[in-house]
Order: structure tokens, then C-alpha cells, then sequence
């Protein structure tokens, strides 16, 4: 795990405070950056189900 790599996105590509990112945890973080990722057309969107949208 590189927490330079992690602090670096999300404080600069994520925007949020160091002490944010420091709290959060793994799983948030990549649910997150995963989700950035969709949205700015930089990783296929993964099939979503019916459940997912809620």
C-alpha cells in the first residue's frame, strides 16, 4: 500500500483535507476514487443491477 499514492488522490484529485483521507477508510477510499474514475470516463462503468442505483 502506498499512502503517498493515496494521500496524493485524495487531496488533490478527490479534494478532501489530509486529515479527511487519513480517516477514512480503504474501502471508502477506492469505493470513491473508483467512482471518479466512472464518472470522468476514465474506467468502463461496471454492470449495475437494479439495487445498486438505490
Amino acid at each position: 500500500m502506498n499512502v503517498a499514492r493515496i494521500l496524493y488522490i485524495g487531496c488533490k484529485v478527490l479534494n478532501y483535507a489530509e486529515e479527511e483521507v487519513f480517516r477514512m477508510t480503504l474501502r471508502k477510499f477506492y469505493l470513491l476514487y473508483d467512482e471518479h474514475l466512472e464518472v470522468n470516463g476514465l474506467k468502463k462503468k461496471e454492470s449495475e443491477s437494479l439495487l445498486d442505483a438505490f
